[in-house]
């Protein structure tokens, strides 16, 4: 037989190929990674929590907390890394230890890589906790609108985080906080929480607006701002060498140079006061990221030439000035001005007025003028102990009533459960209750414990 006559085979390879490890959740790719619009660690949380049909709370209380308490920090894990009304969620999207904790547990559980880059953890060095995040949500409608009506992904980026932005760059518009259905404000992340809607009302918070050309010195200046920061945050992915505090602690003498060595004049040009730049030096305090961007718009200077650039910093003088940082200063009264007679009378006629709801000593500060109550207290302690008293007594009065309100929305809802033949339990109760976090008060707790007893009670009557 003719061996050129047999047919030739392809030849197999019967070891099985190497597969990668399988994620325990979805590899969600966050959106915006090297753009100025990177989305926020609180917005990729909710889409993700989304992507798995259950909501945010669920999510972090079933496999986030469990996995940061066994792996990563111990004991405390659950109640570091809980939701609950979602007041401190916006330190997932800051410096903060919460947004180390979370990034590594999502890159371990959904094996994306990179997700420090949707936090402002790079600059942790060079950025102070305070002042970094705003704590409450913030949101472009025309961007939502835009992204809806395009089909694109609806997230929120980090950018609007960051309590120096103040306005959107591609709207011209202001970033808004109130929702226009409800009115109230939301934090980064709740229990229910869906970027690009209202967390109390759930209605859509996107909606189309004409842009101003309009442009004084405050817009120029808020511009600069979002644009500075957006640059950063942009940059953060490619970044080998992250920024060091000791980078501003060398940079701020050299602004210092280019206002001729003198603090009054350096903080007459940001519109601080000098005791707040004297820190800077004598306390060797970091800025916050709004001090640190008015010293760079004063000094003709970009963020990221101060925070990054490898030669010494040289910078001059804005020429057009900055309009915009006069008058800023808050005013300070001498304490002739809290002893005197005037403020006693304003004092004493809001503490016998029938205002509802009375307003706190430190509201009634502010609005005479201050910021603190303080010498308030001290000059005239008894009107203030009054605004005071009544004040308290309000809040008092006020979460009884929420109480009461509460109970009531939980004992409805286990005589629902039971006339549909479900078990009353604390979950199956949650999940039909507009705030599941009202289960964590042992008064409303016991609320339902006793609307259970009731019904068992006419059970056996019946019998």
């Amino acid at each position: 037989m003719n061996p050129s006559m047999n047919p030739s085979y392809e030849q197999w390879h019967l070891t099985l190929p190497s597969m990668p490890k399988p994620s325990v959740l979805y590899a969600l790719a966050p959106v915006g990674i090297g753009s100025p619009l990177v989305e926020s660690m609180t917005s990729y949380f909710a889409r993700l929590a989304e992507a798995h049909c259950v909501f945010p709370g669920v999510l972090m209380g079933k496999i986030i907390a469990p996995f940061a308490e066994n792996h990563l920090m111990g004991t405390q894990g659950a109640t570091t890394m809980a939701i609950r009304e979602g007041k401190t969620t916006g330190a997932f999207n800051s410096a903060h230890h919460r947004a180390r904790i979370i990034v590594n547990a999502l890159e371990n559980l959904t094996q994306q890589q990179g997700l420090y880059a949707l936090t402002m953890l790079p600059w942790a060095e060079a950025f102070p906790l305070f002042g970094l995040i705003r704590s409450d949500h913030a949101w472009c409608p025309c961007c939502l609108e835009e992204w809806r009506t395009s089909g694109c992904i609806i997230y929120e980026p980090l950018l609007w985080a960051v309590q120096a932005v103040k306005i959107c760059v591609q709207h011209g518009c202001q970033l808004e906080t109130h929702c226009p259905k409800c009115t109230k404000t939301s934090h980064w992340l709740t229990w229910r929480g869906l970027p690009g809607y209202c967390a109390h009302c759930h209605q859509w918070l996107g909606v189309s607006l004409m842009r101003s050309e309009e442009k004084g010195p405050e817009m120029i200046w808020f511009e600069w701002c979002a644009e500075q920061i957006g640059t950063l945050l942009a940059l953060t992915p490619t970044l080998t060498d992250m920024p060091s505090r000791a980078r501003i602690d060398e940079g701020l003498p050299a602004l210092l140079e280019a206002s001729k060595g003198r603090k009054m004049m350096f903080a007459r040009l940001t519109g601080l006061s000098p005791e707040t730049v004297g820190n800077w030096f004598y306390l060797q305090l970091l800025p916050s990221v709004e001090n640190l961007l008015r010293i760079c718009f004063a000094m003709n200077l970009s963020l990221q030439e101060f925070l990054l650039g490898k030669q010494p910093i040289i910078c001059s003088l804005r020429s057009e000035g900055t309009p915009y940082f006069q008058g800023q200063r808050p005013h300070r009264f001498a304490h002739g001005f809290w002893k005197s007679s005037q403020i006693r009378e304003k004092l004493e006629t809001i503490a016998m007025s029938e205002e509802e709801p009375p307003p706190s000593l430190k509201t009634v500060a502010r609005l005479l003028g201050g910021g603190d109550s303080y010498y308030l207290k001290k000059y005239h302690p008894i009107p203030c102990q009054t605004i005071s008293d009544r004040y308290a007594a309000y809040m008092s009065m006020k979460k009884l009533v929420t109480e009461q309100q509460h109970c009531n929305e939980v004992q409805d809802a286990v005589r629902q459960l039971i006339e549909q033949n479900v078990p009353p339990t604390t979950r199956n109760v949650g999940l039909i209750l507009s705030k599941p976090g009202i289960l964590r008060s042992s008064v409303v707790r016991e609320a339902r414990r006793a609307v259970i007893r009731e019904r068992e009670g006419l059970n056996m009557e019946n019998r």
